[in-house]
């Protein structure tokens, strides 16, 4: 079993790129407004992921104290700051948010047991490292909007009324991956990387009638996995011209469902969303109070406090040729309804929910309780169930990603920090 916790912080900086070794022309030609004096400056959001095994308190680490070590190794360092002159790292190779993300890596590693670094640069470009060299990934986001309907092979008694034609506001999630040029910090032109997705995918889609004006979805359901293939194979081409590869699209049909494809995957992924709203409380019932304090801070409160949960279930499989789903959507959402949200929602997890009266409802044993009530009934849909996550807070969340292996257990016990859910 694979649990990772995320942590997010901010901090607000500005920065120019500009190589001395070149002309104000060259640097112009080169960065564009971005080598303008004296910089610019961006409301940065940065996401820390951090991996191990749920230990017997229910927990991987201590947020708490990851809160303190980002905030005194990076984030203390870098708001209000010039980020070309603070840390000497950007003198070498400009902070480009690939490499602001690759540098932030550096600095947590001997503190924390980090697997993923991710620098929101804005709502439309942000950059993930995940420690393999000089490799990172770019990604950008743009929209478009088109009309289509689940063609006549799909039942209408089985699919309502996704079967007439109806439209969305599609979001687009383009990430490539490649090496960080030691220099400009840049794994590629980002223009010529928004140029490509917009000339590519984003025009001949846009206001169009899927079924209708795309030759390709005359025979093929343009459901969300099929349009997300399609994307990806008009997007590898042009986009390993600019000197990288295409390494997963995503598509939002809504704020409630995507799908991603990876690169020269056969498996696409799809991704549902709901909420529920719960109480608990961080305690061990076999410890006192003062204990449970000292492990758990503030969330060990003897009437417990609450969240509004966001949860994602994420599955995977094959795209059927018939459907154009790797799982039937409607079957999909009311397993997610009736094993987890009825449960789950307007309760005090520890009282109402049987299993947590022995076990602390803490994100991860939440997360992982739920891939355990879903594997098998998702199973029996013909998918597998992929990852749950589990969003405590805007800054807290947590990960479970599932194997073909039995059912994780809660119960295990490794020797990592002590975890405080703040």
């Amino acid at each position: 079993m694979k649990c990772i916790i995320n942590r997010r912080a901010q901090f607000s900086a500005s920065h120019r790129y500009w190589l001395p070794e070149l002309s104000e022309a060259e640097n112009i030609e080169k960065f564009g407004v971005r080598a303008k004096f004296p910089g610019q400056g961006h409301n940065y959001v940065l996401s820390i992921s951090l991996g191990g095994e749920v230990d017997e308190y229910g927990m991987v680490l201590n947020l708490s104290d990851v809160k303190h070590v980002i905030k005194r190794e990076v984030t203390n360092q870098l708001d209000f700051s010039y980020l070309n002159d603070v840390w000497a790292d950007f003198q070498e190779t400009l902070p480009t948010t690939e490499n602001i993300a690759r540098v932030i890596w550096q600095r947590l590693a001997p503190h924390l047991p980090i697997v993923g670094v991710q620098l929101l640069e804005n709502s439309q470009l942000w950059a993930d490292y995940t420690g393999e060299g000089m490799e990172a990934y770019v990604t950008i986001s743009t929209h478009f909007s088109a009309a289509h309907r689940l063609a006549p092979n799909i039942s209408p008694e089985k699919y309502g009324k996704c079967t007439r034609t109806h439209g969305h506001n599609y979001h687009l999630e383009v990430t490539v991956k490649g090496k960080i040029d030691p220099r400009t910090g840049a794994i590629v032109d980002v223009d010529a990387l928004k140029r490509v997705v917009e000339d590519y995918a984003v025009e001949p889609l846009d206001h169009s009638c899927l079924n209708k004006d795309i030759p390709y979805f005359a025979e093929i359901v343009p459901t969300t996995e099929n349009i997300s293939l399609y994307i990806n194979h008009l997007l590898t081409s042009p986009i390993q011209e600019l000197g990288v590869e295409l390494h997963k699209v995503r598509l939002f049909e809504s704020h409630e469902l995507w799908a991603d494809y990876a690169k020269n995957g056969t498996e696409t992924y799809f991704t549902v969303s709901t909420y529920f709203s719960a109480a608990h409380r961080l305690a061990d019932p076999n410890l006192s109070q003062e204990k449970n304090t000292e492990i758990y801070g503030k969330c060990a409160r003897p009437h417990g406090h609450g969240h509004n949960y966001y949860l994602e279930i994420t599955v995977k499989g094959e795209i059927d040729p018939i459907t154009g789903m790797i799982v039937d959507l409607g079957g999909l959402n009311q397993i997610v309804k009736n094993d987890v949200v009825e449960q789950f929602d307007h309760t005090f997890i520890n009282e109402d929910v049987p299993y947590f009266a022995e076990v602390v409802p803490t994100s991860e044993n939440i997360a992982l309780y739920i891939s355990n009530l879903l594997r098998s009934p998702i199973q029996e849909l013909g998918a597998e169930l992929y990852k749950v996550k589990l969003f405590e807070s805007p800054n807290n969340s947590c990960e479970i990603y599932c194997t073909e292996s039995d059912t994780n257990s809660i119960s295990a016990t490794v020797s990592q920090p002590v975890l405080a859910e703040v």
